[in-house]
């Protein structure tokens, strides 16, 4: 797993935001710049879930700060769960669930695979379609991310082999708090998601798709 400092002043609270698949540290550096007033915390952006271990660097820091909140996004929600975390005060999910591979509660395993087998540069630019469906295009090159096709292969491929792996395994220590179901997502399409958080509160925006930042403008809004 990557991580970057995106807001690094030595505030007293910590929010990590767990990006989705195959992006990079482009999405947290727009929600910061689209709502700069309103840095109130640390903030560091993890992503590429080629391994679920959180850096040690930003890991031995963690137990200075007096609360650490958790963003997680599409497939970043399953990783967050598993990243070892303890002492979590807030965890808000967005258009993911903790099962990531599941026909009812979060992708098809067929599509899944067939998402792995088939992936290159022109299936890149069909999923980017689906996943900003809807959304105005200002902004959107802000946002791509600037990864390479191969590399993102390659976590999808060790995303799916953990999935199977860590099945059983006990859940973390905290829970998600709440969970935001984009109304038009068509990566995690959003009956499953409702059933996936059947015990999570809920809060659905209609005319969101699967990424979601166009509609949530900054860190903060996300957990209002």
């Amino acid at each position: 797993m990557n991580a970057e400092w995106i807001v690094h002043e030595g505030r007293e609270e910590l929010l990590l935001f767990f990006n989705g698949w195959g992006m990079d540290r482009r999405v947290a550096d727009y929600l910061r710049s689209a709502n700069s007033a309103a840095q109130d915390r640390d903030i560091a952006v993890l992503y590429d879930y080629g391994d679920l271990d959180i850096p040690g660097w930003l890991k031995s820091g963690m137990p200075r700060y007096k609360a650490i909140d958790i963003l997680a996004w599409s497939l970043g929600v399953w990783a967050s769960m598993h990243a070892g975390l303890e002492g979590v005060r807030h965890a808000v999910a967005i258009n993911g669930t903790p099962f990531p591979v599941d026909a009812e509660l979060g992708i098809s395993p067929k599509v899944f695979r067939d998402t792995i087998e088939s992936w290159s540069g022109e299936s890149r630019e069909r999923f980017e379609r689906r996943m900003f469906s809807g959304s105005r295009e200002v902004g959107i090159d802000a946002v791509r991310s600037a990864r390479r096709v191969q590399d993102q292969q390659s976590e999808l491929r060790a995303i799916e082999a953990a999935v199977f792996r860590l099945a059983g395994e006990p859940p973390p220590s905290w829970s998600f708090s709440k969970a935001i179901v984009g109304g038009r997502d068509l990566v995690f399409l959003p009956g499953n998601q409702r059933r996936a958080w059947q015990d999570v509160p809920v809060v659905e925006i209609a005319k969101m798709p699967h990424f979601p930042f166009f509609n949530i403008p900054g860190f903060r809004e996300a957990f209002e």
